[in-house]
């Protein structure tokens, strides 16, 4: 049975514009042999949709201190359902990631990161002895430099979850999961998204743009 996180109801009222308000499944996280006082969420709706195991720790985010989880939603709104949210998962592709990232595989980190982004070439102007010069980084480019920074994060994010060791094969850590409804906002136009937990807004940009790239996939739910 799912619970609830916690959240103030004034905290709504400090919201820039109308956003439409979801109940959204995802798992509160503690790895207890790593990060003790920390808790982490971690996504499960999103990765319904697109089955890549990087998604889920790109989208891993720390929750505020002192979060509290309730028997009965906060507010009403919409409740979205998923057919499995399991700590196992989470686990599994965790394992997935760090042994890809080992090997130096990064064929599926890459077929994410273009799903999500749009390459255009960039123009940067320099000033040179009073002469304006003009130069053109190519889109491809561009994207090569943007595979790099994914790596890297990925790379750091491992490290966070102390698994550090990239030289070497490692064991992800054991994780201690509940299923919760966290309160989800997003604008009608898909460029403002992000979560309330107790008095805090969190902004996300990453799941406004994979909702706004996929939802063809999910117009039952975003309509």
């Amino acid at each position: 049975m799912y619970r609830y996180l916690h959240l103030e109801k004034q905290v709504l009222n400090k919201m820039k514009g109308e956003m439409n308000l979801y109940w959204m499944p995802c798992l509160l996280v503690k790895f207890p042999e790593c990060k003790p006082k920390d808790t982490f969420i971690s996504d499960c709706f999103l990765r319904t949709y697109i089955d890549n195991p990087y998604l889920g720790l790109l989208l891993l985010k720390k929750a505020p201190k002192n979060i509290k989880v309730v028997d009965e939603p906060p507010i009403e709104a919409q409740r979205i359902s998923v057919e499995k949210c399991s700590g196992v998962n989470l686990v599994n592709e965790l394992n997935e990631v760090s042994n890809e990232i080992y090997r130096g595989e990064y064929t599926r980190l890459y077929e994410l990161v273009d799903k999500l982004t749009e390459y255009d070439d960039i123009e940067v102007k320099m000033r040179v002895f009073l002469r304006t010069r003009k130069y053109v980084i190519p889109a491809e480019r561009v994207r090569e430099v943007g595979k790099k920074i994914a790596v890297e994060s990925i790379k750091s994010a491992l490290k966070t979850l102390c698994i550090k060791n990239i030289e070497e094969s490692y064991r992800t850590p054991t994780a201690v999961t509940e299923p919760i409804y966290i309160l989800f906002y997003i604008d009608s136009r898909y460029t403002l998204a992000g979560f309330i937990v107790g008095k805090k807004i969190i902004e996300s940009n990453s799941h406004a743009k994979i909702i706004s790239k996929f939802k063809e996939n999910m117009k039952e739910v975003f309509r």
